[in-house]
């Protein structure tokens, strides 16, 4: 066996959680990964690190560094320099195809959110926004990629892969209406990553509660933006970019958003982006209490049913988005 931290399992790799781990969850004790909702069930948990069985495993697992028993305490440990640097690896390939670029911008960026979320100090945050960085960079210059990543992003609705989805729609849109401009096009990317880190403070199981909030939850999770206004300002992270989209992307033109029921000019435009692009996901995501809904679906009822809640332009040019790929 080989002991794995959870940002290095892989499609393939056959996984022994033991009996300690997998009686207080809701997955088997021992099981062969064949899907990335798997590795973020594992990662929904709270597990850090889990047993891997090369024996059993369709892939090499020869090349993974073993853990160790101390490696959730072991202070140099830092799994978001590792995913970091897997990043700039796959980026800088020329030969790679942009579909396995894509797939290896999403996949490292969902490890990335996981790590800030479970520990939103001010080192992860400040790693995370580098790679955030070098995410932008790279979708504003390599057009193909950027086209792929329209196509694989995650239905499974988690608050890191929601917040990645964002962060990827919002990054394309941004790149669409603000073309030939000087905006901060890398601050803007970690506020559309960064928009629900606030959800981080809201009890896990309002969260994921399947079926509707009652009135008292449902003010809870209102807070949301509140907190993670809270957090980045203590934190040293939020910057002028930032705060509006994390304060206002539920907002809603027609002001019946929240938290402050702000309306039309007065939405910050940054926000007004992140508001279509977390919408969109939310319709095309998956949730125990409903379906998804095909990408031309959810941008027909964005448009017939929801057109109130955004600006008209900014969703006129996200539409261009799917028609164009």
């Amino acid at each position: 066996m080989k002991v794995v931290s959870v940002n290095e399992l892989k499609i393939g790799m056959y996984v022994n959680l033991g009996k300690g781990l997998s009686s207080n969850t809701i997955l088997e004790e021992q099981f062969l990964i064949q899907s990335e909702k798997q590795i973020a069930n594992i990662m929904d948990q709270g597990i850090e690190q889990v047993a891997v069985d090369p024996n059993k495993s369709d892939i090499d697992v020869a090349d993974f560094d073993d853990a160790g028993p101390d490696m959730p305490g072991d202070g140099d440990f830092n799994p978001l320099k590792n995913v970091g640097a897997e990043l700039l690896e796959i980026i800088a390939d020329e030969n790679a195809p942009p579909e396995k670029k894509a797939k290896a911008v999403y996949d490292n960026s969902i490890k990335m959110m996981h790590q800030i979320l479970e520990r939103p100090s001010s080192s992860n945050i400040l790693q995370g926004k580098e790679m955030i960085s070098n995410i932008v960079d790279h979708i504003l210059v390599d057009d193909e990629t950027a086209s792929a990543l329209t196509q694989i992003t995650s239905h499974d609705f988690y608050t890191y892969t929601h917040s990645v989805n964002v962060g990827m729609y919002g990054i394309l849109l941004a790149k669409e209406v603000y073309k030939d401009t000087d905006e901060n096009m890398r601050e803007l990317g970690a506020g559309f990553f960064l928009h629900d880190l606030g959800k981080c403070e809201v009890p896990r199981d309002l969260i994921n509660k399947p079926g509707k909030l009652t009135a008292i939850e449902w003010e809870k999770m209102r807070m949301h933006p509140t907190y993670g206004e809270r957090i980045l300002a203590s934190t040293d992270h939020l910057s002028e970019t930032i705060r509006p989209i994390v304060v206002q992307h539920h907002e809603r033109e027609d002001g019946s958003g929240y938290p402050h029921g702000r309306k039309g000019h007065h939405i910050h435009d940054y926000a007004r982006l992140c508001t279509i692009a977390d919408v969109y996901d939310a319709l095309t995501s998956e949730r125990s209490y409903k379906k998804s809904l095909p990408p031309a679906e959810a941008l027909r009822v964005m448009k017939d049913e929801m057109i109130s809640h955004f600006n008209r332009d900014m969703f006129g040019h996200f539409v261009k988005l799917f028609v164009r790929h």
